[in-house]
């Protein structure tokens, strides 16, 4: 009977273990988002973290030049191997020359080697505005091919189109009293009036110069893009101007250990051979000769003090 009962449990437990796992829900297919997907087809599947590897840190699939009458400035970050950086900085004002005068010109150019062999250098061009979003995204490409990441982009803008709209409508209403007052001057008014009307017209010229100026930079700033690219070497952290505060404080400690040691040896250097000195003198003072010498100069004086006392 005993033996019944434990065939029975056992069969009971397997029965409901092999339920459990047919009621156990089947994972959902997971999608691996490949960088090189547009942003729009991984909507389109329904992805919505769309987490690129460590290694291909992209810019972001962002479209500013889709805002009419606003100047833009890029700003990118990246990090890579110290060695590396001065080749990618040169592939990239390269590619920059390589487009020509009129589409892209190098504005800034830096490379430094700092005190304890951090590496960082900067390139700044202007570029059209039609193609700066595709060299940008380039210039990233060259750095992750060459085993960096970009680690921080900034595109910034200034809209222009208030600034213009003012300027144009100065220039508008400046140049209808101009027309206005030249038309006065011609007809010989008073002395008084033509010198108060003419006071005015300056001060109109001046106004329509300004706007003509104000137009002229507006102009300007939209027919370039700035763009800068910031490399910080791997012992650099981006968010502390390529430096790593680990790193610095370390040497900082180096440097004030150093710094004592020579401290110590410098005033051992200035004392030492004075002690040194006197330990010969002293020395020299015990030779047998010399305390002899002391005895009987000892002995001449207590003769002299016996004199005195007689």
């Amino acid at each position: 009977m005993r033996y019944l009962v434990m065939v029975a449990a056992t069969a009971l437990l397997l029965t409901s273990g092999c339920s459990k796992r047919a009621e156990e829900p089947r994972s959902p297919d997971l999608k691996s988002f490949d960088v090189s997907e547009s942003r729009d087809s991984a909507a389109a599947s329904g992805s919505g973290d769309a987490r690129a590897e460590p290694s291909g840190m992209v810019p972001p699939s962002i479209g500013p030049t889709a805002a009419p009458g606003v100047a833009f400035n890029y700003k990118y970050d990246f990090q890579l191997a110290d060695e590396k950086i001065s080749a990618v900085q040169e592939a990239h004002a390269a590619r920059c020359e390589a487009l020509g005068v009129a589409r892209c010109r190098i504005t800034g150019l830096n490379y430094t080697i700092g005190a304890h062999d951090t590496v960082s250098a900067t390139l700044e061009v202007k570029l059209a505005p039609d193609i700066a979003r595709s060299f940008g995204r380039e210039a990233s490409g060259a750095v992750i091919q060459a085993g960096g990441r970009l680690s921080h982009t900034e595109f910034t803008g200034t809209d222009t189109a208030p600034s213009t709209g003012n300027a144009i409508s100065a220039q508008g209403e400046a140049q209808a009293r101009i027309a206005e007052i030249e038309q006065r001057l011609s007809a010989n008014p008073k002395d008084a009036e033509r010198a108060q009307l003419q006071a005015e017209l300056a001060q109109l010229r001046q106004t329509v110069s300004g706007a003509k100026a104000q137009l002229a930079d507006n102009r300007a700033a939209l027919a370039s893009t700035p763009m800068s690219f910031n490399y910080y070497g791997k012992g650099g952290i981006s968010g502390f101007a390529g430096r790593n505060p680990l790193v610095d404080a370390g040497q900082s400690f180096v440097e004030s250990m150093v710094a004592m040691i020579t401290v110590v040896l410098q005033l051992l250097a200035y004392v030492l051979p004075w002690l040194l000195l006197l330990g010969l003198l002293v020395l020299v003072w015990r030779l047998p000769p010399f305390r002899r010498l002391s005895r009987w100069w000892k002995g001449k004086s207590m003769e002299s003090q016996d004199v005195v006392a007689d």
